[in-house]
């Protein structure tokens, strides 16, 4: 235990898989430096956290009659992420629309639908009595709103951006492409980031959000703004060969590089058949990870198409294939399951082949491997654009690509030798740095 006071933290986070996971990496070091850290947990995650040594303080999300119905007639199993998944699926968050309809649809969903409203008001009844059972030192929120509880509590309270820093960012200078867009940091053509930006303001400035503040009760937020800006510190992961100089300046903000850095580094156990199939004497002797995440494997449709062109290769795959695994066959040359630890997977690939979440791309860079992204949805649309750009690997249209575009993507790659060896100095320059310890350090002070 270092020589600090002990601190009690309360982690606020929507449930979501990537953000538990986000969040999960960037307080283990608190656990590990003798801090309290507690998850404010919803049910089907129950466990998730508690299993790496974290407290975990358990709500369960009341629902009215419609829903409960709603819920009982669900074909799926209701574990962690996969309501979210389908729910995002069947409002056009997911599938072939353009990115800025995506955004309108998340609009809907998430901020002006009277069920988002019901459901702000019965999570700040919860996070308001964890607030009074825990009485933490620092409340850790990663959200795309302020629920008042925090606000009010005047407890200090830290930001985290676990999407990347676009996504997160309002920025009317037009310095950097709106997020979730997914333009071109040199396209010369602004009136299309004018014309996002239209629409992402209520992300930021939302009268709804603050009728509903109202309602509970509360005086609204200044501006109408869904965050003020009154947190202790703003963290956020972001590869510094991918990072924008807008974010790098801040004050105040502290970029962590890769929320999961420190996971445990032992080799994934595969079946042993499997490792030692030569695919009848035609085998690569590349590995590639496969993931669409939580999320967009809740596709089916497209993980069937993209599964039968990969099948058609001589490289092995190891494949998560998500909520719906059950219905998805793997080709003789992949092996996965529903849900893969890919902490431990992806240090031993050649190649990822992913969604382009932000947890995705923080560890494929870290494990120095490059990247074929397919961005179904919000952020995912900047990482692509970035990675693409940045010359780290190469952003494909998942609903338009054609079976070759993917297979000649797969062949460039894996035979760059010279991306291989910048990729390789990336992952030892991060992996030398410590900045999870410097976080720790410096939470340590600001609450001293």
């Amino acid at each position: 235990m270092n020589s600090t006071r002990k601190l009690t933290i309360l982690v606020l986070t929507p449930d979501i898989v990537g953000r538990v996971n986000a969040s999960m990496g960037s307080t283990i070091d608190l656990l590990k430096r003798g801090h309290r850290v507690v998850f404010f947990t919803e049910e089907s995650f129950k466990g998730r956290q508690e299993s790496y040594g974290f407290e975990e303080y358990v709500y369960r999300m009341e629902m009215d009659g419609n829903a409960q119905q709603n819920q009982s007639n669900q074909q799926t199993t209701p574990k962690a992420g996969d309501r979210q998944a389908n729910n995002m699926l069947a409002n056009g968050i997911i599938g072939p629309n353009e990115p800025i309809d995506k955004f309108r649809n998340l609009l809907r969903l998430f901020v002006l639908a009277p069920s988002a409203g019901v459901k702000i008001k019965k999570m700040d009844k919860y996070i308001k009595k964890a607030i009074e059972d825990v009485q933490p030192d620092l409340i850790w929120v990663d959200n795309t709103y302020l629920t008042p509880a925090v606000y009010y509590s005047k407890i200090p309270w830290l930001l985290q951006i676990s999407t990347t820093p676009t996504y997160a960012f309002f920025d009317e200078t037009l310095q950097i492409p709106p997020g979730g867009s997914g333009y071109p940091t040199n396209d010369n053509d602004k009136s299309k980031w004018i014309e996002f930006n239209q629409v992402r303001r209520e992300f930021f400035y939302s009268k709804t959000l603050n009728d509903y503040i109202e309602e509970m009760g509360y005086e609204r937020y200044p501006n109408d703004i869904r965050i003020p800006e009154t947190q202790l510190l703003t963290i956020y992961s972001y590869a510094e060969e991918l990072n924008y100089p807008l974010f790098a300046k801040r004050k105040n903000w502290f970029n962590l590089e890769c929320f999961n850095k420190n996971a445990k580094q032992e080799r994934f156990e595969l079946d042993p058949k499997f490792v030692n199939d030569t695919l009848n004497g035609k085998w690569s002797g590349k590995w590639i990870y496969f993931s669409m995440g939580t999320m967009g494997s809740a596709d089916l449709e497209l993980m069937v198409r993209l599964l039968s062109i990969i099948s058609t290769t001589n490289h092995k795959y190891v494949v998560s294939k998500g909520p719906k695994h059950e219905q998805i066959k793997l080709g003789s040359n992949m092996i996965g399951d529903r849900y893969v630890d890919q902490t431990r997977i992806i240090p031993f690939m050649d190649l990822v082949i992913t969604h382009g979440g932000n947890n995705t791309v923080g560890e494929t860079m870290t494990h120095g491997k490059p990247m074929i992204v397919l961005p179904l949805f919000a952020d995912q649309f900047d990482n692509a654009q970035r990675i693409h750009e940045t010359g780290f690997g190469i952003r494909l249209n998942p609903y338009k690509f054609s079976n070759e575009n993917l297979l000649n993507a797969i062949d460039h790659l894996l035979n760059d030798q010279e991306l291989y060896e910048r990729m390789k100095n990336v992952s030892k320059r991060i992996r030398n740095t410590n900045r999870n310890e410097q976080l720790c350090i410096l939470i340590e002070q600001l609450l001293s």
